[in-house]
């Protein structure tokens, strides 16, 4: 497949932040930040504003939104990685990590640097990559100021204007830098691509090399609440528990969905996190598992030393973005909605919630007399979007649409990734959402895929097998962490398997079977 008519859809990765439909305010966000993000790198190490500008409408098109879910705009980010030294080398690492599919897509035509600027952005890159560590230890001070800034001037009594400066003010402090987490990505990937590659001509399986990281942030709001369902999960009075208002207050924005604003987090609705306590709080055994599995100190390892620790690293910087991503989405979420309690106090909209059904731009510049109706007609629109099948992969010829993925065909089992070691035979319980009131205690979970608030739910299960995900994908970090076996990157798992099948999980070797049909 190649030229520049062909467009390729791919939720691989992306999924696991935005499963399912996500409202036209979130998608407009995210396609800010994810120009921010990708302009800051191209720039940083470009250093050419003009030569920068004739990328833009590949920078504004990263991602796209299709029948109301979202997939990366693929052939953008493969013209943009090919920008780097070693692309061919790179491109099958970010792959594997990513879990994207090969695709054979020639992209070489878009390209708009001359020699000497490609030479030049190379060097920058290779120069720059040896800072990343540095750099992503001031994000966390930045994010600090960004914190304090919106906390010194978020009021509820705001206006509407007021609130959209205090937004914009909010993005450009965080754009300013934050373009650093994906150059820590693609280290995480490529450390940790070394290390799988040095580890296989061993035969040496790597999920037990880059498990038990110290202080992994992704792990504490866990830590954190398993240890106040152990003392206060029957307390009459939860919400008012100093403890859980502490919690709120550092982790309240970690929670399933987190990164759509359209879902209410803990912040937003403290009765759930309430729920999630007495949930934990019913099994005094499984609790003291959970938190037992949570006590343990990092595995260090002289052999691979070097490599081990980069990558080591890599991750551990990743999943303290992704928790400070999701506290940034927390205050965004809260701007806007303050705004939509404007607008509906106003008259403009019918309900408050209604606000997540309009574009930021439309917010910022649109006619509110017109916001009824388009909100109404988007409604009808996104209630057809729900009953549509989802698609993995979407690829375009201009406007037409001329293929999708299949369905895996299985039969009697199916193999992917193993991404955390163990072998397990359990009941299957299939789950959409972290939001689905299913017992999961030691069961091992089926779903689509899963994002960081899955965590809450990960920990009282026996084991997980997805559809998406890779081995650094938020599934594989967090169940090596707990200690379940998982297996990601199953095409079909949710369609084939049934709750109530009894099932088999080999998260070494990722294959999955299904034992007895229910």
């Amino acid at each position: 497949m190649s030229g520049v008519d062909w467009t390729v859809l791919d939720n691989s990765n992306i999924v696991e932040s935005y499963p399912g439909i996500t409202l036209p305010l979130t998608y407009s966000f995210i396609k800010i930040a994810y120009r921010g993000v990708f302009a800051g790198v191209i720039g940083a190490n470009l250093k050419n504003d003009t030569v920068l500008a004739k990328y833009d409408d590949i920078l504004d098109n990263m991602i796209k939104s299709h029948n109301g879910r979202i997939y990366y705009c693929i052939n953008n980010w493969y013209t943009l990685i090919d920008l780097m030294p070693f692309s061919k080398k790179i491109i099958p690492v970010w792959q594997d990590m990513m879990g994207v599919q090969n695709l054979d897509v020639d992209f070489s035509k878009r390209h708009n640097l001359s020699m000497w600027q490609k030479a030049k952005f190379c060097l920058n890159i290779a120069k720059n990559s040896l800072l990343i560590p540095r750099e992503m230890k001031r994000l966390s001070n930045k994010f600090e100021e960004v914190k304090n800034y919106f906390d010194e001037n978020y009021r509820e009594n705001l206006s509407v204007t007021e609130l959209l400066s205090l937004f914009h003010e909010i993005e450009h402090k965080v754009m300013d830098k934050w373009y650093v987490t994906l150059s820590n990505d693609m280290y995480a990937f490529i450390w940790t691509g070394f290390l799988k590659r040095k580890l296989k001509k061993k035969d040496v399986e790597i999920n037990g090399y880059i498990s038990g990281i110290r202080s992994l942030e992704s792990l504490k709001p866990i830590r954190a609440l398993l240890e106040i369902a152990q003392k206060h999960g029957n307390d009459a009075n939860l919400q008012r528990n100093n403890e859980v208002q502490e919690y709120i207050k550092l982790y309240g924005d970690r929670s399933p969905c987190e990164l759509k604003l359209e879902v209410m987090t803990y912040r937003e609705d403290p009765s759930l996190l309430e729920q999630q306590i007495r949930e934990y709080a019913k099994d005094k055994t499984k609790l003291d598992e959970m938190l037992k599995n949570l006590q343990y100190k990092e595995t260090a390892s002289v052999e691979h030393g070097f490599i081990l620790n980069k990558a080591r690293l890599g991750i551990r910087n990743r999943e303290i973005s992704r928790l400070n991503r999701s506290r940034i989405y927390g205050m965004v979420r809260r701007i806007f909605i303050t705004i939509g309690e404007n607008l509906h106090k106003d008259g403009h909209i019918e309900e408050p919630f209604d606000v997540f059904y309009l574009e930021i731009g439309e917010i910022q510049n649109g006619n509110t007399d017109t916001y009824r109706q388009m909100i109404a007609n988007r409604k009808d629109e996104y209630g057809v979007y729900e009953r549509l099948p989802a698609q993995s992969r979407l690829v375009f010829r201009g406007d037409a649409l001329v293929d999708e993925n299949a369905p895996a065909n299985w039969t009697k089992g199916f193999t992917g990734i193993g991404t955390s070691a163990g072998c397990i035979t359990a009941e299957a319980v299939v789950i959409e959402s972290p939001m689905d009131n299913v017992d999961v205690k030691g069961k091992i979970i089926v779903t689509k895929t899963t994002d960081p608030g899955w965590v809450f739910l990960l920990a009282m299960a026996s084991g997980i097998v997805a559809e998406k995900g890779s081995l650094l994908s938020h599934t594989a970090i967090v169940s090596r962490e707990l200690k379940i076996p998982a297996v990601v990157a199953v095409d079909n798992a949710a369609a084939v398997i049934k709750t109530g099948d009894i099932i088999k999980i080999d998260g070494e070797t990722g294959r999955v079977e299904i034992v007895q049909a229910n």
